[in-house]
């Protein structure tokens, strides 16, 4: 006996983002036990942030962060997870909140809806 399986619809992976990304530059000072990164973020949301590195660290990786944010005069502290990374960037997802960072990710959306 043959059964024969038919897929109606293409299976296609897609990304849903629950935060909008908004383009971002400053410093952003990663460490794991391993490795301190010393680079820029270039784009945040309430979730995460991209990091532009030479160094990018592996996938599932725990980090503490220093965010030197506009807008702020002290740095934010904060744990993270590295979700991806490839040859020159690393997304970080926020393993914790802060209202400071919400604020300015605030601040950003309604710059970027001003233009």
């Amino acid at each position: 006996m043959t059964i024969e399986f038919y897929v109606s619809k293409s299976l296609r992976y897609t990304q849903a983002r629950r935060f909008a990304r908004l383009p971002t530059d400053f410093p952003v000072h990663v460490r794991s036990d391993d490795l301190r990164v010393n680079d820029r973020a270039s784009d945040i949301s309430e979730a995460g942030l991209r990091v532009h590195t030479t160094r990018p660290l592996t996938p599932m990786t725990l980090v503490s962060m220093r965010l030197e944010m506009p807008h702020l005069v002290e740095p934010v502290e904060m744990l993270g997870r590295v979700m991806w990374s490839s040859k020159q960037t690393m997304g970080i997802r926020f393993e914790q909140t802060d209202s400071r960072l919400s604020d300015v990710v605030e601040k950003l959306r309604q710059s970027y809806e001003r233009i």
